[in-house]
């Protein structure tokens, strides 16, 4: 049975920014007073949309030393490179009060990336698990983590029932060899949040959601098992 959507709209990405890291805050809050022992996973996104809200999320006042920030997908590069999703996660979110909480670093050195999902998988199956929340965001050709829509590999990596934690992914427009979780290991979340900017964003997800677009981020919404808020503004 799918998960129910929930599309909430502000005027500004400011304020959409500072939605979203109330939201997270809340979710990930109320599982850390739930057992006080526990430890936790937050799943984010690379890319520029999420900055803001990294910014304020590190302000929140949370046991983040009970935290672990998993990427979703991420580029094989160090984490020095100014490509690095774990660089701008941990430039922009693991500040202040946040500075506590630990990265699952994807990129290895002394590995190649075909033989990372393999390691990555390991240390994602070690983790406290379901994931509290995964904060996700959307490209214009409907991606999500790294789930493009010309990658070969997609029709595996958007299976709701594939056994693989991760994969590699590569594909043409692409300068660089992914990382990414599949939608399985995205679905074994208690909640997602689909933070999205612009009026194209907005008319992509419409049509994904009403179905038969083709867009990969269909298979997200018509597979998820959670509840999913989608959080978005011109």
């Amino acid at each position: 049975m799918a998960g129910s959507i929930e599309f909430r709209a502000f005027e500004s990405r400011s304020a959409a920014s500072h939605g979203a890291a109330d939201l997270l805050a809340s979710l990930l809050g109320y599982k850390l007073d739930e057992d006080p022992v526990a430890q936790t996973c937050l799943v984010v996104s690379g890319g520029s949309t999420p900055g803001p809200c990294f910014e304020l999320l590190s302000m929140k006042s949370l046991e983040w030393s009970r935290v672990t920030i998993v990427p979703s997908d991420e580029r094989w590069v160090p984490v020095s490179d100014p490509d690095s999703n774990e660089g701008m996660i941990r430039r922009q979110l693991l500040q202040g009060p946040a500075a506590q909480a630990r990265v699952l670093s994807f990129f290895r050195e002394g590995i190649k990336a075909e033989q990372a999902p393999g390691v990555i998988g390991q240390d994602l199956g070690s983790l406290q698990r379901p994931f509290i929340v995964s904060l996700l965001g959307m490209g214009e050709d409907g991606h999500f983590a790294s789930m493009f829509p010309d990658f070969t590999g997609l029709p595996e990596a958007l299976d709701p029932d594939g056994k693989a934690q991760c994969i590699m992914v590569q594909t043409d427009g692409s300068p660089h060899r992914r990382i990414s979780l599949t939608l399985s290991t995205l679905l074994d979340s208690l909640a997602i949040v689909l933070l999205i900017f612009g009026e194209t964003k907005r008319t992509v997800f419409e049509s994904a959601n009403r179905g038969g677009s083709g867009y990969p981020v269909e298979s997200l919404l018509r597979h998820t098992v959670c509840p999913l808020t989608v959080i978005w503004s011109p």
